[in-house]
């Protein structure tokens, strides 16, 4: 042997990657140390005498693939994924053809490889649980035109279309059919592209033409560089909770705010009084939120009072959604509303209040006031030996409601006196 030739078996041996060379019917002529480490979980007896027969139960159909190729040199196979049958290990295969009858198999560890797809099966199983679990909301996935790309149980269940005829179509498809409904869509998604997801209710469109109320969010989905890819749409049927909120907006007491469904004035002062009186008595923590929205002239002049309605049902659900059963909402003014927090502080009013300025700034209105953006401004103010009564949390909040408006208006702030 030359001094050449030796040298090269010497790389061949101790190469870090597994390095096989056998004859086109699989027999090994030289394997490297490295190779059988890695091939052991597919041999029997930890042999590795005939690669295609070590690997038949994985890739039965190397023999062929080297048989067929009639180029003198080139690469057959380009880093196959291989999984052991008894551990679960992997591992990357390649082969190279170097010469007529003589072909070099390349191995390279993928251990992660088995768990990632451990991982991936889980989290499939995960989704189509919880798809299966819920029943009242869709979930699926549209592209950046707007064009329905994947679909699935949850989302046949809601709207009642079957994927076969639903993949492709437009989203304007699930509203119910009028001249508006492609203009709607572009502005939903103009918004979740925008400010990374938007939030409507309003009607859906099942597959034959009947109707229900729904709220929607879409979330954009983005790639590299922040480009979006698409949308995640999740809408969620509340029509029996639309329905109950009519029916107790019917039968409510003078307690009830006709138009909004929440406390009355009164009836909000009655029971933050009564809240106001524990707080001091236990040394309870107790916070105010006065939620105001902005330019409310300028939009009815432009928009109509049916739309000035429509804002403040908007705001009202909104404040309703994000508050604990615990808490108390009241249309305290014309357009003023008030959330009490009971055993909140000034901190988790804060939060509370950022969440409700946020869903009101991305808010879709629907028909012929779709394209309106409305903001809130919202004060935040707490119990303390300053402020100690409802008018005192209501002034406070007055005050930080101003500073959020000579501020730029869109903002929370809190009281500080």
């Amino acid at each position: 042997m030359t001094t050449s030739s030796a040298t090269l078996l010497d790389v061949f041996v101790l190469a870090p990657v597994g390095l096989v060379e056998i004859d086109e019917d699989g027999r090994v002529e030289v394997a490297n140390a490295a190779a059988r480490k890695l091939l052991a979980p597919f041999t029997r007896g930890d042999a590795l005498d005939d690669l295609f027969a070590a690997l038949a139960t994985v890739a039965p159909d190397l023999a062929s693939r080297v048989r067929s190729y009639e180029g003198p040199r080139g690469v057959i196979v380009d880093s196959m994924e291989l999984l052991a049958p008894r551990d679960g290990s992997g591992v990357y295969l390649s082969l190279v053809k170097v010469a007529p009858g003589r072909v070099v198999a390349v191995a390279t560890d993928a251990s992660g490889l088995a768990d990632a797809r451990v991982q991936v099966a889980r989290l499939q199983q995960r989704l189509r649980a919880v798809e299966g679990a819920v029943r009242d909301y869709a979930i699926f996935t549209a592209s950046v035109s707007g064009t329905i790309d994947t679909w699935n149980e949850s989302a046949e269940r809601v709207h009642q279309w079957p994927v076969t005829e639903i993949l492709g179509q437009p989203l304007s498809t699930l509203l119910p059919g009028d001249a508006s409904a492609d203009a709607h869509v572009q502005d939903a998604l103009s918004l979740a592209a925008r400010n990374g997801w938007s939030e409507e209710e309003g009607e859906r469109a099942r597959r034959d033409g009947t109707t229900f109320w729904a709220n929607t969010i879409i979330t954009a989905l983005r790639g590299a560089n922040d480009v979006v890819l698409g949308y995640s749409v999740i809408t969620r049927d509340v029509s029996e909770r639309r329905k109950l909120d009519e029916v107790t907006r019917e039968d409510a007491s003078s307690t009830t705010d006709y138009l909004t469904g929440v406390s009355t004035r009164r009836a909000f002062f009655d029971v933050a009084g009564s809240e106001v009186s524990r707080g001091r008595r236990y040394g309870q923590p107790l916070s105010l939120l006065l939620v105001d929205p902005d330019r409310v002239r300028e939009l009815v002049n432009a928009h109509g009072e049916a739309f000035a309605d429509e804002w403040l049902r908007a705001i009202a659900s909104l404040c309703r959604q994000e508050s604990r059963t615990t808490d108390i909402v009241g249309r305290v003014g014309g357009e003023e509303f008030a959330v009490l927090l009971p055993s909140t502080e000034l901190s988790g009013g804060l939060v509370l209040a950022e969440r409700i300025r946020e869903r009101m700034q991305r808010h879709v209105f629907q028909g012929e006031h779709q394209g309106v953006r409305c903001t809130l401004s919202v004060g935040v103010a707490e119990l303390t030996d300053d402020v100690t009564s409802v008018d005192g949390l209501l002034t406070a909040g007055a005050t930080a409601v101003g500073r959020a408006k000579q501020a730029g208006m869109n903002l929370v702030v809190g009281y500080d006196a």
